[in-house]
This record gives structure tokens, sequence and C-alpha cells, in this order.
């Protein structure tokens, strides 16, 4: 590949960055005529995102509440790459607009499919291409969206999300977070209720990291 071909590329792929709504339908049909499915989310073009597999969704679930990620775009773009003198395309499954400007591309995948040579290959063409466009590429697996701690987590939150918060609550919760993160267990106290904390994190104006159990501890901070 020329330098000018090469350039022409990544500036091909940073536009792609950029892409605000799906290159195809993720709603494609199965064996038995029916379709996966689709998952709510304020992070979406359209308040829900469609997906192809349970894996996904769980990927949804995941980012809805990171903090760090503003906007989901399932199905992003189709990007030509050349593998072995061959063309080929790829199309990830999420473009996640980070708060901080950057963009992430990410692939969802079983781990015994991702650690296949011939993925492996696509993989080792592909994120080089994207991080060269500064963007950034990521392989995850059931090993991080079927982590059990993730998985309680998520289930405390969402279980929450669509309660009521008292403004009583709500002042009293933000009096405190002024002077920086708190703990799960200050909050609770100011809240009255520890699911109300819950529900702020599920409605996206609190943010915890879900990577670790919910503990006392546990600190919160103000998004």
């Amino acid at each position: 590949m020329t330098s000018q071909i090469y350039a022409a590329l990544l500036a091909t792929i940073r536009k792609l960055l950029n892409s605000k709504r799906p290159v195809r339908d993720a709603f494609h049909k199965h064996g038995n005529g029916s379709y996966r499915g689709i998952c709510p989310s304020n992070k979406g073009i359209d308040g829900w995102i469609p997906n192809e597999s349970g894996l996904a969704r769980d990927a949804i679930r995941l980012y809805n509440l990171a903090p760090e990620v503003m906007l989901i775009i399932p199905e992003p773009f189709a990007l030509d790459y050349e593998l072995d003198g061959e063309a080929h395309s790829y199309t990830p499954d999420f473009l996640l607009h980070l708060r901080d400007g950057r963009r992430a591309v990410v692939e969802i995948k079983y781990q015994e499919e991702a650690d296949t040579p011939e993925n492996q290959r696509r993989f080792q063409v592909i994120a080089p291409l994207i991080e060269s466009a500064g963007g950034l590429f990521a392989v995850v697996t059931e090993k991080t969206l079927r982590n059990k701690v993730i998985r309680q987590n998520l289930g405390l939150i969402e279980g929450q999300r669509h309660r009521l918060i008292p403004l009583t609550a709500k002042t009293a919760m933000l009096q405190i977070l002024r002077e920086g993160p708190a703990s799960l267990e200050a909050l609770s106290s100011a809240a009255g209720d520890v699911r109300l904390v819950y529900a702020a994190i599920g409605q996206e104006w609190l943010a915890v990291s879900l990577y670790k159990p919910l503990r006392p501890s546990t600190l919160i901070w103000r998004i």
C-alpha cells in the first residue's frame, strides 16, 4: 500500500469514526424467522438500540451505565481493508462516542470465537488502522460481560432505574457531592434509602464503577 493510499484510508476511517447512524439494520432474521431484540437506551439515537445476540445486549446494558459513554451506535460502518492480498469488509458491533471526544470501536465475541486464528489475523489488521486514525479498538467477550460482579451491579441498578427520587432526597445527595465523590453509605444515609442512590445511577446523574462490588465504602460521583 502506497503512502498516499494509506493516508486516504486513514482519512476515510476518521470520517467513519464520527458515524451517528447504523450502516445496516441489526434486526437480521435468524433461522427461526424471528429477530433478536432491542434494548432501551438513552444513549441510542432513537431511544433504543437493536442487538443481534444476548451478548451484544449485555454490552448495551453495560454501556448504558458507563459514564464515559455518551452515544452508542450499533453496526456503525463498513470498513474495507486488505488481508493477504484480498479485499475484505468489516462492520463492528458498536461505535461508542466517549465523553472525552474519543471514539471506541467495539467487537463483541465469545472468547472461543475471538481466539480463532482467522479472527486474530483480522483484528491484527483492523486494530492498527483504527488506532492510527485516532480511534480505540476493543474486542469484548463474555469474560467481561458475564462477569459475576458486573451482572450483580447491573441487576441492582436496573431494578431501581424507574424509581421516583423525591426532590428532598436528590437535594441531600447533591449537597454531599458538592465536595467531590462520596461513599454509597453516606449517600444512602442522606437519601434515606440505598435504592434511591441506585435509581440516581440508573437515571445517569450519578456514576459508579461497575467492575467492583457495591459496598458501603464504594465511591460515587456526579456526572
